[in-house]
């Protein structure tokens, strides 16, 4: 019985704490955390920072919307751009966040908290095509905030 229990309970507990640990380097925090804010400029912002503020100009013009298709969330996506850089094309930051933008507004200053990451997958090609499609050029190094609404 107690080999048993050995057996079972060793692989789980490596698959868990394999788990936790791969989160908590990805995020920078544990599960249920979220790691130390740090004040960034979009020039400055690296795949090194985790959790980030950011103070920009928003370009709220391409209005680009995703949903997710198991849980009908909603996300907005737009590039910011440093603090009042409205014709500025070259989006090094894009922001995903549930907080729909104002309608009217096509800029926006804004204070941004989040989750810094490269894109990757929340940033698929349609979105990308969408955003050169409205003249704006993709950085090398772009990164995503996912910004904290709360």
């Amino acid at each position: 019985m107690r080999k048993l229990v050995v057996v079972v309970l060793l692989p789980c507990l490596f698959v868990v704490v394999t788990g936790v640990g791969l989160w908590w380097w990805e995020h920078g925090a544990p599960p249920g955390f979220r790691p130390e804010v740090v004040d960034v400029t979009v020039d400055s912002i690296t795949k090194d920072h985790r959790g980030v503020r950011i103070r920009g100009t928003a370009h709220l013009g391409p209005k680009l919307k995703q949903t997710a298709a198991e849980t009908d969330t909603v996300w907005w996506v737009y590039p910011l751009t440093n603090e009042g850089q409205t014709q500025e094309r070259l989006v090094q930051v894009v922001v995903r966040t549930t907080r729909a933008p104002d309608p009217l507004l096509g800029f926006e200053d804004r204070t941004v908290e989040g989750f810094a990451r490269p894109p990757g997958r929340l940033l698929p090609r349609d979105a990308r095509s969408a955003l050169k499609k409205q003249g704006y050029e993709l950085d090398d190094d772009l990164m995503l905030i996912e910004e904290w609404v709360d």
